[in-house]
């Protein structure tokens, strides 16, 4: 596939029409009523919607089978009345539609934009990789309610209305939360944001300054695709000779071992020679561990410390909200100093 620029879907407005479709876990029964109340709030905000044929069931851990998930998917995508594509969540088998999807087809279709975090990261990242279109890191539909009126989540659809050459800014949040509530016991649970963001410099230091083309998602999914097609970063990379990447990553919650042999892959396979910088998002793996054996910062220090890259920890990235709207394939500049957190994203 021949590109050398990064593409950036049209922008979405009042009236656009945003597909539906779960191309990982769907939507059980119990969970019905949230996503009603999502569909909703896309409309109060001017949206129209388009359910996909992959969404309101859920059968062993999938909406179904890989090949409908990938129809449906690709199916939304050529149709020309749609302008994104918002999955309810993310769940634990994506990775088995990528074979299924053709994208050199989907580079012959409008562009339009994607988003998600967690297991839907492992589509966003192959298709910004291998097409060069840009997609979104960033709330799940699930989560993108009205009630959810912090500064983070509550702008995250005024990204999408820029156009290409548009830079946005944003900062840390002022606190996060660390548990999920359940949805099945109240339509209407929110974030529960009660614990304070404190942005980290890895190995101290005032201020840590990155410059490059974001690209990342959550650890878990991604280090599956290492070695793979769908997980050649440094090809990716070498489409901008004269830029390196800022690599952001989320670890949901794997234990430090399994962090720390996942870093390894990603340097054996080059990840960390193409990147200018590592961010780390805020993680649960840190509360699963005894920090008088091997703790999570052993597990970056083992793997990253002899590669001489500032790296950042705790940032507004992933399953501990809110996060930041990260927009892979643009050029951004990104500061942490003192605990607080800041990265402008330009569409270039």
């Amino acid at each position: 596939m021949t590109w050398n620029q990064i593409t950036y879907p049209n922008p979405i407005q009042k009236g656009s029409k945003i597909g539906v479709t779960a191309p990982s876990s769907g939507v059980r029964p119990k969970h019905e009523a949230r996503l009603n109340l999502a569909l909703k709030h896309l409309e109060m905000r001017g949206f129209n919607y388009l359910e996909g044929k992959c969404l309101r069931e859920d059968r062993k851990a999938v909406s179904a089978s890989a090949q409908q998930r990938a129809q449906d998917f690709t199916s939304l995508w050529q149709d020309p009345s749609v302008d994104m594509i918002f999955p309810p969540w993310g769940g634990e088998f994506l990775i088995n539609i990528l074979s299924l999807l053709d994208f050199e087809e989907l580079m012959k279709s409008r562009a339009k934009w994607v988003q998600g975090y967690s297991d839907t990261s492992a589509l966003l990242f192959a298709l910004t990789t291998i097409t060069g279109i840009s997609t979104i890191h960033g709330v799940n539909l699930m989560d993108s309610i009205l009630a959810n009126d912090d500064s983070l989540t509550s702008r995250a659809f005024d990204w999408l209305t820029l156009s290409a050459g548009a830079r946005f800014e944003q900062t840390s949040s002022p606190q996060f939360q660390t548990e999920f509530g359940d949805f099945s016991k109240n339509v209407n649970v929110k974030y529960k944001l009660e614990h304070k963001t404190i942005w980290k410099n890895f190995k101290g230091g005032d201020e840590i300054k990155l410059q490059g083309r974001m690209i990342g998602g959550c650890l878990e999914t991604l280090r599956n695709l290492v070695g793979t097609p769908y997980g050649d970063l440094p090809r990716f990379a070498s489409r901008f000779p004269d830029s390196k990447v800022i690599l952001y990553l989320e670890n949901a919650e794997s234990k430090p071992a399994e962090l720390c042999r996942a870093l390894w892959n990603m340097r054996y396979a080059g990840w960390f020679e193409v990147a200018s910088g590592v961010v780390f998002g805020r993680s649960r793996a840190s509360d699963v561990s005894n920090p008088e054996e091997f703790s999570y910062e052993d597990a970056i220090e083992d793997a990253l410390a002899s590669t001489g890259l500032p790296i950042i920890l705790d940032a507004d990235i992933g399953h501990r909200p809110p996060q930041l709207t990260i927009i892979n394939g643009s050029m951004a500049q990104l500061e942490s100093s003192n605990g607080r957190g800041r990265i402008v994203q330009t569409l270039i």
